[in-house]
């Protein structure tokens, strides 16, 4: 893998860039009803935070590796649940969690904290797994690769 930082420290950091932008830069902040944002958010929240620990549940259920550093552990390619609309559900839940905090703190800017940890994930995360993934399972991989989304 090119990167050993774990996936859910990348989203983190991006989640720490949303709350200090919240808490030092207000000014930043778009006039929308609370209600609503805490509403939108919360319910991206609660949407991430399932898509994730749903999709680490396929794993276990298959019995193989979650763990992002170690594919070549990998024993089984998980393609039901939402592993049939996203390639990485547990990655775009954990970005769904961002985006909710995003929604509640009202911080628009908070987007290129996002973009950025997807970017970064994109690159240095996902495509060397997919790279370990094609190796391990070949053609199967390839034709599940071409009829689902990378993110969504």
């Amino acid at each position: 893998m090119e990167t050993r930082i774990p996936p859910p420290v990348i989203d983190g950091l991006a989640l720490l860039a949303v709350l200090l932008l919240w808490k030092f830069a207000p000014s930043l902040q778009i006039d929308a009803p609370l209600e609503i944002a805490i509403a939108v958010g919360s319910l991206l929240i609660f949407s991430g935070l399932s898509m994730s620990v749903l999709s680490a549940g396929l794993f276990k259920k298959k019995k193989t590796t979650v763990l992002p550093f170690k594919p070549q552990r990998t024993s089984a390619l998980v393609t039901d649940g939402f592993y049939r609309f996203t390639r990485n559900p547990m990655y775009l839940g954990m970005a769904l969690v961002v985006l909710g905090a995003i929604f509640i703190t009202r911080q628009p800017v908070g987007l290129l904290a996002l973009f950025a940890a997807c970017a970064y994930l994109t690159k240095f995360q996902i495509k060397p797994e997919e790279k370990a993934l094609e190796q391990i399972f070949g053609q199967e991989f390839l034709d599940y690769k071409s009829r689902v989304r990378r993110w969504i």
